[in-house]
C-alpha cells in the first residue's frame, strides 16, 4: 500500500503515513463534499444580509470624506471603507467558491493586489518568514476578477508559509512575458502571446515526486487534518477560467515556485480623470430616477447619492409600490434602479411591467447574489447590472450611460 508524505513540524522532518483504504478515502471525501455543500448553502443564506449590512457603509464612506475636517477623521473613514470592502471581497470569495457566483472580470493592474497580499503576509505571517515584493511598475493589465486573483495569491502565500515552518523567504512578484511559438511549446499548457506572470516563491520544504502527481486533485493534502486539499485545485480552476495556465518548479529541501500566466489585456487601462487627478463624476441634470429596494438603509443611501449628484429621485420598497408609483410618472422617469430580489415582484418582472408602460425607460438591476449565468439571462430585459455592494462612482457611471448612451459610445 502506498504512503502519504507529511511534514512533521515538531521534528522538522518528513514522515510517511500509510495511505487510507480506498473505501475509507471515498467516505472521507464524500463527507468533505457534504460539508462544503452545507457551507455553500449557509453562504447563500447569509450573503444577502451581509451585503445589505455592508452596502450603506460602502456608499456612505465617500460622502463622509467630503465632510472630514481633520487628517485623523479622514484616516478613520478610509479605514472604515477598506474594512467594508474587504468584507465584500470575503463574501464574494465564499459565493464564488460555493456556487461560481459574483464573478466579474474587468480590466485591471495586478500591482495593487500584489501589494495588498505582501502587506497581509508581512502583518500576519510569523516573523521568521521574510516577505520580499518584486513588483515592477510597468506590468501589463489583465482581464480578471480581482477577488479571484486575490484568492489565488492568498492560497499560494498560505501554502508557502506552511512549507516554511522553520522560517524562510517568501517572494511575491510579477513580470511581463512574451511567448513565441517555440518558447510556448516548452511549457505544458503554454500558448504564444503576451502574458502577465504572477509568481510566488518560497524556500521551504519543497514537494515530493509522489505528491507532485496529485497536488492539483481536490481533497489531496500533505497537511493532514489541518488542510482541506482545495487550495491548489481552486487556484488551477480560477486560472483556467481566466484562460491562463500554471507552472511549478520545486525541489525537496530547496523550495517551490508557482508561476501564474494570465493573458495580458490588449490595451492599457486609461481611467478618465478630472483636472485634479481624481476619477470624474458623471452628474445628472435633473433627470428623474426611481430607486426600488426593500432595505430602507440602501434605499435611502442610494437616493441621497443620486440627489447629491444632480438627479431627482423617487423611492419604492417593493414591486407593487414601484408599479403604482411608476404608472403615475411613467413619462417622467428616465431610469429605474431596482434590486433583483424585492417583495411581491422580482426585478425581472418589474422590468417587464415598466417597459410595457414606457418602452423608452431604462433599467439598472442590482443584486448581491446573482451568478454570472443569471446576469446573462437578465440582459434581454435590463439595460445594465450592478453587483451589490457597489461604490458611488459605479452607480453614477451606469446611470449616466443609460441616460446618455450616444455620448458614452462617442467617448469610448
Amino acid at each position: 500500500m502506498s504512503a502519504t508524505l507529511l511534514w512533521d513540524q515538531s521534528t522538522q522532518t518528513w514522515r510517511q503515513e500509510p495511505a487510507e483504504a480506498p473505501a475509507q478515502r471515498t467516505d472521507d471525501q464524500s463527507q468533505r463534499a457534504q460539508r462544503l455543500e452545507s457551507i455553500g448553502m449557509l453562504a447563500s443564506g447569509i450573503a444577502h444580509d451581509l451585503n445589505n449590512v455592508l452596502s450603506p457603509i460602502i456608499v456612505a464612506a465617500p460622502l463622509l470624506k467630503e465632510h472630514a475636517t481633520t487628517p485623523e477623521n479622514l484616516r478613520l473613514i478610509n479605514s472604515l471603507e477598506k474594512s467594508a470592502e474587504r468584507g465584500v471581497e470575503l463574501v464574494r470569495q465564499i459565493l464564488s467558491f460555493a456556487h461560481g457566483a459574483g464573478t466579474v472580470q474587468q480590466r485591471l493592474h495586478v500591482a495593487d493586489l500584489l501589494n495588498e497580499s505582501v502587506t497581509l503576509a508581512k502583518g500576519t505571517f510569523p516573523k521568521s518568514v521574510t516577505v520580499i515584493p518584486e513588483i515592477p511598475t510597468n506590468l501589463w493589465p489583465i482581464m480578471a476578477d480581482p477577488t479571484q486573483i486575490h484568492q489565488i495569491l492568498l492560497n499560494l502565500c498560505v501554502n508557502a508559509r506552511d512549507a516554511m515552518a522553520a522560517g524562510g523567504t517568501l517572494t511575491v512578484g510579477a513580470e511581463n512575458c512574451l511567448l513565441d511559438q517555440v518558447s510556448a511549446g516548452k511549457i505544458e499548457g503554454g500558448r504564444p502571446g503576451p502574458w502577465t506572470v504572477i509568481y510566488v516563491e518560497d524556500t521551504g520544504t519543497g514537494i515530493s515526486q509522489d505528491s507532485l502527481a496529485k497536488i492539483w486533485d481536490p481533497f489531496f493534502t500533505t497537511k493532514g487534518c489541518k488542510g482541506t486539499g482545495l487550495g491548489l485545485s481552486t487556484v488551477r480552476g480560477i486560472v483556467s477560467s481566466h484562460n491562463g495556465f500554471v507552472t511549478l518548479k520545486t525541489q525537496l529541501g530547496s523550495g517551490t515556485t508557482f508561476r501564474i500566466y494570465l493573458p495580458a489585456a490588449e490595451e492599457q487601462v486609461q481611467p478618465v480623470t478630472s483636472a485634479q487627478g481624481r476619477p470624474s463624476v458623471k452628474r445628472g441634470n435633473g433627470e428623474l430616477v426611481m430607486v426600488v429596494d426593500d432595505e430602507p438603509q440602501i434605499r435611502e443611501m442610494t437616493s441621497a447619492m443620486l440627489t447629491r449628484n444632480g438627479y431627482r429621485v423617487l423611492t419604492a420598497g417593493d414591486g407593487t409600490e414601484a408599479v403604482a408609483l411608476f404608472a403615475t410618472r411613467r413619462n417622467e422617469i428616465s431610469v429605474v434602479v431596482t434590486d433583483l430580489a424585492i417583495p411581491h415582484m422580482d426585478g425581472v418582472a418589474l422590468t417587464r411591467v415598466v417597459q410595457n408602460l414606457n418602452p423608452r425607460v431604462k433599467v439598472l438591476t442590482m443584486s448581491g447574489l446573482a451568478s454570472a449565468g443569471r446576469v446573462g439571462s437578465l440582459k434581454p430585459y435590463t439595460g445594465a447590472f450592478l453587483y451589490k455592494p457597489f461604490k458611488v462612482q459605479a452607480l453614477l457611471e451606469e446611470v449616466h450611460k443609460l441616460i446618455h448612451p450616444s455620448l458614452m459610445a462617442v467617448s469610448a
